[in-house]
């Protein structure tokens, strides 16, 4: 069944512990959220008390377990390239035009803010929504699919995004992003980057 092309995406609440104990993320979504919805929750209050515990955790020497878990038990997500009965590609309802390219492991925020406005500057591809991981080391940058790019199939459009990507700013994307189902958490950041067309 083919999809249609819509400008909002679902959003999924916090995870929690399966029988397990182990800690997943949610698989059943919250609603939908436009951009200007996503930027409004960013940089509200919203989620500043998580963001600033997972970096002090990192800071203090956390292990890579411990701050998965903690995000996954207190972050919000989005699934910006489309809409979701439930968080598996098999479940998508429509498609969006965005696609999140998600750049980890830099050596700093001021890095990370560095290449942000890098990225809000690109004039080839034009960006929706830009800000800083949860960790305060990587960039979330979702953007806009040029025209020629959206009759491919998904991961050959991630695949268009991630090349681009490397060879004009000569950084590695988190490779997962080829999944359209894949999660992006939502921490604070108050100097998030929205394209001024969503606040009109």
């Amino acid at each position: 069944m083919k999809t249609q092309l819509v400008n909002h995406f679902s959003v999924f609440g916090y995870g929690y512990r399966n029988r397990d104990g182990k800690a997943v993320l949610a698989v059943k979504p919250e609603g939908t959220a436009t951009v200007s919805n996503i930027y409004q929750y960013i940089t509200s209050e919203s989620a500043r008390h998580a963001t600033r515990t997972l970096r002090e955790m990192a800071e203090q020497g956390a292990t890579r377990d411990e701050l998965s878990d903690y995000k996954k038990l207190s972050f919000k997500i989005a699934t910006f390239s489309g809409t979701f009965s439930y968080r598996n590609a098999d479940r998508l309802i429509n498609h969006t035009p965005y696609l999140v390219i998600d750049v980890d492991d830099l050596a700093s925020e001021t890095e990370a803010r560095q290449l942000m406005q890098r990225f809000i500057a690109d004039p080839y591809v034009e960006t929706e929504l830009c800000f800083v991981s949860p960790k305060g080391r990587g960039v979330k940058w979702i953007i806009s699919l040029p025209e020629w790019w959206q009759p491919l199939p998904f991961k050959q459009q991630f695949e268009a995004a991630r090349m681009h990507v490397v060879f004009h700013y000569g950084v590695a994307v988190d490779a997962s992003g080829s999944d359209v189902c894949r999660a992006c958490f939502l921490p604070y950041d108050p100097k998030c980057y929205i394209n001024p067309k969503h606040l009109k």
